[in-house]
């Protein structure tokens, strides 16, 4: 697991969190070794951050309305791999959540034997030591974003229940309405969760590299839609480009092309005396297993701005 992949699941988890509870605010905070707090509507916060004096990444650690902690999630055991996400659970202090987690998941088990190699192999590259606990509640065994969202709010609001805290939250994407398309902010909710999912699984694909330029930082990479989310609906990677923040306005503009024969690219010519020429008759960088975004919708962008010239 990439330390930035892994970092951006904490934003994703906290923004699916403010989503879920009413009245809620996210702020970022960046310092302290603290990423985001959320303040609930409740009095309580949520807080996504590092742990031990900010030498460990990362947990997202709940707090009752007097700011003391009553639940942490150590995100450090939460394995990703192919869009599926698999999670035990450590036994908490709290001798309250404890009892929670009991109620909800049952009795501690014996943690699967290559989860544990695989989570020791994890916390060792995002160096969060490499102590890892035999035994837990078993939680999420490969789900997809969709369930692990849904599934985390509740054990949140079983948490707040346990310690005698009313919880007001929404369901999850997945139990809306059949008229959604109708509801113009309910749609935006499911392009943009759809949107981070997207996002994840490209930076996964292309070792946090953007498609067409390589190494950028983390925080300006975006996803691409080839085709955009409007006219096709699809959020799978491949209608999907890992693309620089630049890159991504160029290419949405259609200053930048890739022609789906070759995979070279293509800068308009009133870029010429910019920086941007020198990416001219590149050819796009492949996936880490060796691939290249679906052909059709490269395809379908190409010659339906080409037809347009």
């Amino acid at each position: 697991m990439n330390i930035s992949v892994h970092k951006d699941i904490g934003y994703d988890i906290m923004q699916c969190l403010y989503e879920s509870f009413p009245n809620s605010k996210l702020v970022d905070i960046n310092e302290y070794g603290c990423y985001q707090k959320l303040f609930l509507a409740n009095g309580c916060s949520i807080h996504y951050t590092k742990w031990r004096d900010g030498t460990m990444p990362f947990y997202i650690i709940l707090y009752n309305q007097k700011g003391k902690y009553i639940f942490e999630l150590d995100l450090s055991m939460l394995l990703y791999e192919s869009e599926y996400f698999q999670w035990h659970l450590k036994k908490p202090q709290n001798k309250n959540t404890l009892s929670v987690l009991q109620n909800v998941l049952g009795e501690q088990l014996a943690l699967p034997d290559d989860y544990v190699s695989l989570i020791r192999t994890q916390k060792s590259v995002l160096n969060s030591g490499v102590n890892t606990p035999k035994n837990g509640f078993h939680f999420l065994f490969q789900v997809r974003w969709s369930e692990l969202v849904s599934n985390l709010t509740e054990l949140v609001v079983s948490v707040f229940k346990g310690h005698n805290i009313r919880t007001t939250y929404v369901t999850s994407e997945d139990n809306e309405g059949e008229n959604d398309n109708e509801d113009f902010e309910t749609h935006r909710k499911r392009v943009r969760r759809g949107q981070r999912k997207l996002r994840l699984r490209l930076l996964e694909l292309y070792d946090c590299k953007c498609a067409i330029t390589g190494y950028a930082p983390t925080e300006v990479l975006e996803a691409a839609h080839i085709v955009s989310h409007a006219i096709s609906g699809v959020n799978h990677s491949e209608n999907g480009l890992l693309l620089r923040a630049d890159i991504h306005s160029l290419f949405d503009s259609n200053l930048l092309r890739i022609n789906p024969e070759t995979f070279k690219i293509f800068i308009e010519p009133s870029l010429e005396i910019t920086p941007y020429w020198k990416l001219n008759g590149q050819t796009l960088r492949k996936r880490v297993d060796g691939s290249h975004p679906s052909k059709e919708f490269l395809e379908q962008r190409w010659y339906g701005e080409m037809a347009h010239k």
